[in-house]
């Protein structure tokens, strides 16, 4: 398989098309998938593509990479159908080479049903979990029209005496699945840091012929756990790990930089050019110092059969106990005492979080103004509590909408504030534009919210807004 080689780039959002522009400073940029689509109707399995936002991402210079964010690969239960068609109207769109995504497993069932964790969790690493990761990989690779990699994840949890080390279980899914690897050094650096295999052990285990990608980011302690935050600069040990393996990956075709849209106005564009050009240099400096034949050599590891949970099982009682929802068995118990599992649960929660008050920052901000952070807490925790993640910020701020406007809170233009956000969403999920009532003057309720103040006696009366795509507003 002859792949392009494509040099140096960062994982895309909007924010970074300064540096994206014509010259030497970027390569390639990598797509996730699934920040360009919509998903008009919940209910539904069906997911529509930001024409606009694809169109000016195509206009941008340079190759394209697409990794997905959504599809997990590796669990029992396969990959969203309705995923695959937007995914590959991108791929032909963009000339994605290649398409990749996390090893792991974002979707579980309780209660008779299926849900999703918006997390990406670490796999039952048993044969029966090569076996399934198997089955998943070859069933998406045969929907693509070109390669695919996963991505080495990280994993939070301390290691147990039931299950195949990280490296060599990596190693048995890549080769038996026959398909690439996205080699994330920061996620295997996390993971050493935080007490599972060592990257040394890890990387001697890979077949380092496979990598084709690798990623870096930065990260920051918490609790004690070093955390894949994508938060900033990449520390100077693993820029020293890198300059040593990446030399040792003949196959390599992109090296790639990440970090969370949250996370650019603290970091800044110096930052990310800085960081792209300790890539150029890392990137200058490989070679193929090791040859696949000499890979081939690698002892084959015998099938062991350790006792444990099956994957369904670990994925049901991971998934619940993460999600805050009762598994009732000793394998949710015995979980619920690792304390990777309260770190993932935090994190899980800020993402909730994050993602309700993008979509609803007008609501968030009223709420607490009003009644104070810990309140607005207190409704979260609440609505979390009532229901599962959900995939899309779209969905997550839908159904928070829906449960602060039962409370019937005591929040003066709370209800005019939550009927307009939720109909600025409902206008770009669906391009049909609405009319909002409000009673009193909205723009001297809306603009002090926006710039983080209450609203100063706004005159009574009986107001209208429309809200038009893709959610401009007019009186």
């Amino acid at each position: 398989m002859r792949l392009p080689e494509l040099g140096i780039g960062v994982v895309y959002f909007a924010g970074l098309e300064p540096l994206l522009e014509p010259g030497d400073l970027v390569n390639v940029i990598e797509i996730e998938p699934q920040t360009f689509w919509l998903q008009p109707d919940s209910a539904v399995s069906a997911y529509r593509i930001d024409e606009q936002a694809l169109a000016r991402v195509c206009h941008l210079p340079g190759a394209k990479l697409l990794h997905g964010i959504g599809f997990a690969v590796g669990g029992t239960l396969p990959p969203e159908p309705a995923q695959f068609p937007p995914l590959l109207k991108m791929q032909a769109a963009l000339g994605a080479p290649w398409v990749s995504e996390h090893l792991a497993f974002n979707r579980a069932r309780h209660a008779g049903s299926e849900f999703t964790t918006s997390f990406m969790l670490p796999l039952r690493q048993s044969e029966a979990g090569i076996e399934a990761a198997v089955h998943s990989i070859r069933a998406t690779a045969h929907q693509l029209p070109v390669p695919f990699a996963f991505e080495t994840g990280v994993n939070y949890l301390q290691p147990r005496s039931d299950e195949i080390p990280d490296g060599e279980f990596t190693a048995r899914i890549a080769e038996e699945a026959d398909c690439g690897i996205l080699l994330d050094l920061h996620n295997i650096w996390c993971n050493q840091k935080n007490g599972r295999q060592s990257v040394e052990e890890f990387l001697r285990a890979l077949p380092l012929e496979r990598v084709w990608e690798v990623h870096l980011a930065g990260g920051f302690e918490r609790h004690g756990y070093w955390l894949d935050s994508h938060s900033g600069s990449i520390p100077a040990p693993l820029v020293e790990l890198a300059a040593h393996v990446v030399p040792q990956l003949p196959n390599l075709r992109a090296l790639i930089f990440e970090l969370f849209p949250s996370y650019l106005p603290q970091a800044g564009l110096e930052t990310v050019s800085r960081e792209l050009e300790v890539l150029r240099r890392l990137w200058d400096g490989r070679k193929s110092s090791r040859t696949t034949s000499e890979r081939a050599q690698r002892p084959k590891v015998a099938p062991v059969t350790l006792p444990g949970p099956a994957p369904k099982q670990w994925e049901d009682a991971l998934g619940a106990v993460v999600v805050g929802r009762p598994a009732g068995n000793e394998l949710a118990d015995t979980l619920l005492t690792d304390p990777g599992v309260t770190i993932v649960r935090d994190l899980l929660a800020d993402f909730r979080a994050s993602m309700t008050v993008e979509v609803c920052k007008l609501s968030f901000r009223l709420i607490v103004l009003s009644c104070g952070e810990a309140a607005f807490d207190a409704l979260l925790a609440d609505y979390w509590a009532r229901r599962t993640p959900q995939r899309f910020a779209s969905a997550e701020a839908i159904g928070f909408t829906e449960h602060v406007a039962a409370q019937a809170l005591d929040v003066p233009y709370l209800d005019n504030v939550l009927a307009f956000e939720r109909a600025t969403l409902d206008t770009l999920l669906d391009g049909q534009s609405r009319v909002v009532p409000f009673a009193h003057d909205p723009m001297a309720v809306l603009r002090p919210l926006s710039e983080g103040r209450l609203p100063a006696d706004p005159k009574p009366g009986m107001y209208e807004i429309e809200i038009t795509p893709p959610g401009a507003t007019a009186l």
